[in-house]
């Protein structure tokens, strides 16, 4: 297994199963892979705290550090236009591909 597994979607769902694989031991290349350009941020109470400050800022899921410490490779405004499921690739906009061993598909809603 050399490519790993490939998390689409940088949400709740995704850091979560990032975690959950490093915590259940895991060892073999786990790669985040989100649209936006920022460390994964709760959206949910920024929209709320948008009503009461413009200038709020999102506050990250997890740290930096969480992502460089437990090996996770988190890939910020990368966006994904197709799943090739029988060479186990993604394409990614703008050109590229990832390879995979397991995709987890974390896009929420």
């Amino acid at each position: 297994m050399k490519n790993g597994v490939v998390i689409v979607g940088a949400g709740h769902a995704g850091v979560q199963a990032a975690a959950s694989l490093r915590e259940d031991g895991y060892d073999g290349p786990v790669i985040l892979v989100g649209d936006e350009d920022e460390l994964p941020y709760h959206k949910p109470p920024l929209s709320k705290t948008f009503i009461k400050d413009a200038e709020a800022k999102p506050q990250p899921l997890r740290g930096e550090a969480f992502y460089t410490g437990s090996a996770i490779d988190y890939r910020p405004g990368v966006r994904i236009d197709r799943i090739d499921a029988g060479r186990r690739s993604l394409d990614i906009a703008g050109g590229g591909a990832l390879a995979f061993d397991h995709l987890i598909l974390a896009t929420g809603s």
